[in-house]
């Protein structure tokens, strides 16, 4: 599949997936969430959605933030279930908006940038405030 093809099929999953989940998706597991990126292998069989939730992240090492963790961990865990349980609608649901002959199957994985980058930002902040006293 041509890279430009492959993009434009990336981009429509995307704003599919944003459009119908929060609409039609019932399932209790699947919270307000957010699809931030969607990567198609070459050949277009595979179609991987990532996600994040909607919500507060944890900022520190504090109890509270590390029950708020677990807490995430497990929220995730449900939705990824019930969009994998989901995932044969959704895919029904491109090949009717698709004008492929063969729709990619769907693979639902957690997106933890945002998480990750904070995480960094916070460390960097400790050896900024550790070089201060100097």
């Amino acid at each position: 599949m041509q890279e430009t093809r492959r993009a434009r099929l990336q981009a429509v999953i995307l704003e599919e997936m944003s459009r119908v989940v929060p609409r039609e998706v019932k399932d209790p597991r699947v919270p307000p969430l957010t699809f931030t990126r969607v990567e198609v292998t070459p050949d277009g069989s595979m179609a991987t959605v990532y996600v994040m939730l909607l919500g507060a992240l944890p900022t520190g090492d504090s109890e509270a933030d590390v029950a708020l963790a677990q807490k995430n961990q497990e929220r995730m865990r449900n939705c990824l279930e019930g969009l994998k349980s989901a995932a044969g609608y959704l895919r029904r649901h491109l090949a009717g908006v698709l004008t492929i002959r063969h729709v990619p199957n769907l693979l639902f994985k957690e997106d933890r940038g945002l998480e990750n980058t904070n995480r960094v930002h916070e460390l960097l902040k400790r050896i900024e405030g550790e070089k201060k006293p100097s």
